[in-house]
């Protein structure tokens, strides 16, 4: 037996297997067979599922963990195919072993997810958003403290704590009334606030601030950064004309297949990528081993702790903003044109503006 297996006694199972007979009678006319049962330990990482892929800190070893016996094969063909040719046939971004955070692989972090993780494999049925209870509070944005006050309900992406909506903002159900959908079922309405959607609607018609400090970032620079980008982005990165300017785009494999998506800040010296706290860890290693393998001299930094990102979004977002910055001038039509980078100063403070 391998260290996973355990000797499998009859007595544990024979209610249960009863039960199975009873429910699939063709199951007693097969009768048991002792050679084709297994009694193993489940698995699980730190995320729930699966995690496959190349090391963060050591090219060429390669984990295929917390698979089950059902999924073998299929994972087995999985990572042959990752190993050999760079890609795999399905979206793997969601078992990536380089999703991961550095806080998310310490032994105290693993021994909390995995136990709580494995707790609710079964029993209780666990909602798809069921939230984790231990691990939480790893990061938390300035406005922390704020959101909290103004009754924030908070769910956890990459470690980051996230307000989902507040409880401040509930008299807006009262304004909007039967705008805001109603989710009867209580499976359905779990962990979801529909608060979020009535607050949706009030960005909609005036103004909303959205806090986005999860965001991850990576600043790129040396002398073939634009080179990396241009080899790794879809759109064009490279060109005096595209600095000072935001560009949306997506990273492809060699098969033209997406394998992410975010905005670059192309600054005179360096280049800005803002991607999803979820996607973060794992695009920042990508870019590092393509960069690795091209033989590029860049120099790649994750700077997410750096800094802060705030979206100010609705029809009245820029008179809004206008209202705290030291030259509202600065923010009309004919001085902020769609996706450029502009410098401005709000309390004394300068901040880089996105359009």
């Amino acid at each position: 037996l391998s260290p996973s297996q355990r000797d499998l006694d009859m007595e544990q199972i024979i209610e249960p297997l009863e039960r199975a007979m009873e429910l699939t009678p063709i199951l007693g006319e097969l009768g048991y067979n002792e050679s084709h049962s297994f009694n193993g330990l489940l698995q699980v990482s730190a995320a729930g599922g699966p995690s496959c892929g190349e090391s963060q800190k050591v090219r060429g070893l390669w984990y295929c963990c917390a698979i089950w016996v059902k999924d073998g094969p299929g994972y087995g063909k999985l990572i042959a195919d990752w190993m050999t040719d760079g890609r795999t046939e399905i979206d793997h971004n969601s078992i990536d072993y380089s999703r991961f955070y550095p806080h998310q692989l310490t032994e105290e972090f693993i021994e909390s997810r995995c136990y709580e993780a494995a707790q609710k494999i079964y029993f209780p049925a666990v909602h798809t958003r069921e939230p984790y209870a231990s691990g939480r509070g790893a990061k938390r944005s300035p406005f922390h403290e704020r959101e909290k006050e103004l009754g924030g309900y908070f769910m956890e992406l990459g470690g980051w704590e996230r307000a989902h909506g507040y409880a401040a903002n509930e008299h807006l159900l009262e304004k909007y009334g039967d705008r805001v959908p109603v989710r009867e079922n209580e499976w359905d309405s779990r962990h979801f606030w529909r608060v979020s959607n009535a607050e949706h609607l009030a960005m909609s018609e005036d103004c909303g601030i959205v806090n986005l400090s999860h965001f991850h970032m990576v600043d790129i620079e040396g002398p073939d950064h634009v080179e990396l980008l241009e080899w790794l982005c879809a759109a064009k990165i490279g060109g005096d004309g595209n600095i000072g300017k935001g560009i949306y785009t997506h990273f492809l494999d060699d098969e033209g297949m997406v394998r992410a998506d975010f905005t670059v800040i192309r600054m005179a010296d360096r280049c800005r990528l803002i991607n999803g706290a979820d996607a973060g860890p794992r695009d920042f290693h990508y870019m590092k081993r393509v960069a690795e393998d091209r033989g590029l001299d860049v120099t790649i930094t994750d700077t997410s702790e750096q800094y802060i990102t705030v979206g100010i979004w609705g029809p009245n977002a820029r008179d809004t903003l206008k209202k705290v910055v030291k030259d509202p001038a600065g923010l009309d039509l004919e001085n902020f044109a769609f996706a450029q980078i502009k410098q401005i100063e709000i309390g004394g403070k300068n901040v880089t503006a996105f359009r």
